[in-house]
């Protein structure tokens, strides 16, 4: 179905500063996170055969090292952790404090938020440098940044849903390593190990290799393009890299931005471009292998993200003649068939 522009209801007037507020605030929370991510979990004394040393673990379930006897060095080396870790805790506590507040503010607007469970992935897999380099979200989920985008409630689209997808973009387009040298790539955390750190019981799926599950039953699926296989060693997931529709999202420009959990914590969400978004779902939608199930959903988001990108975003995400000619031949037909039964033209999209 074709949606007017009056079916969308737009954000409250202040809320463009709210959701500015809220963003700053995770920023200052994710970078004072990160600091703290830098330093040893933990550093204590430890004696064997009578002499003290310096023992260090660089994570929770880490085996410790030592740094030496005690000694004015060690000693030193141990005070200026002690003080370095206590003032990391205290930014970061200070900035959760500040995002609860704003969260607040940003909540009682009744704007889009997610689920906690997802967002503490969301910010774990920031501070480990996974998302917006490795990872962008894609799915149900995404939809809460498009209506952010736009300043509007959609009237379609953002069914709230209990699972959770992730893409693997590290080299495409759309990753945010490609602006700058990334050589700690190789050295991140990988999407299992960030998972488990949250929540142990995680584990594969031995039917669905692409698919990470906890004890609850809480399932994360990893998808990969094509183009991106393989993907790296350290990387538990075998996503099907068989997907073409899956290359499509890594078409365009990816949207960034920050919204509120129902608990009012912060999370970050680095989405597909929408376009490209819209036409994949209304790809989906007509897919045969697509479950029956799924396929209405798939139809509603992928009219409704076209029509937000018509009225809301033609100067930043444009349905024009210059987007119509870097289609490939499976969407062109479908954009054609859109622009047809809404009345749109490419030509003159203003």
């Amino acid at each position: 179905m074709a949606y007017k522009k009056s079916d969308f209801v737009p954000f409250k007037s202040d809320s463009g500063q709210v959701i500015a507020n809220l963003e700053a605030a995770y920023d200052h929370w994710h970078q004072a996170r990160q600091g703290l991510a830098t330093l040893p979990t933990s550093m204590y004394w430890q004696t064997k055969g009578g002499v003290d040393y310096l023992a260090v673990k660089s994570g929770s379930y880490a085996t410790a090292t030592t740094r030496g006897a005690r000694c004015a060095k060690t000693e030193a080396v141990y005070e200026s952790f002690v003080t370095e870790k206590a003032l990391a805790k205290k930014r970061v506590a200070d900035a959760d404090i500040l995002i609860e507040q704003r969260a607040l503010q940003y909540r009682a607007l009744r704007l889009p938020v997610m689920l906690d469970r997802q967002g503490e992935i969301l910010r774990a897999l920031d501070v480990a440098g996974l998302l917006r380099n490795d990872l962008l979200v894609v799915g149900t989920n995404a939809f809460a940044a498009y209506e952010v985008l736009c300043g509007m409630k959609f009237p379609a689209g953002n069914e709230p849903t209990q699972d959770f997808d992730l893409a693997w973009c590290r080299g495409s387009a759309v990753s945010l390593a490609r602006l700058v040298p990334d050589p700690g790539a190789d050295a991140r955390k990988s999407l299992m190990a960030v998972l488990q750190s949250i929540d142990t019981s995680y584990h594969l799926n031995p039917k669905k290799p692409y698919q990470a599950v906890n004890a609850a039953g809480y399932e994360v699926e990893l998808l990969a393009a094509p183009s991106r296989a393989p993907l790296p060693k350290n990387e538990a997931f075998e996503p099907m890299v068989t997907l073409v529709e899956q290359e499509w999202l890594l078409y365009g420009r990816a949207v960034t931005t920050v919204v509120a959990t129902q608990r009012h914590r912060a999370c970050p969400l680095y989405v597909p471009d929408p376009r490209w978004m819209a036409l994949h779902k209304l790809w989906l939608s007509k897919k045969p292998e697509r479950n029956a199930q799924k396929r209405p959903k798939d139809a509603r988001q992928g009219e409704v993200l076209l029509d937000a990108c018509r009225y809301f975003l033609a100067d930043a995400y444009p349905l024009d003649i210059d987007f119509v000619l870097n289609l490939p031949e499976e969407l062109r037909d479908l954009f054609n068939d859109w622009t047809r039964s809404n009345g749109f033209d490419p030509a003159n999209p203003t």
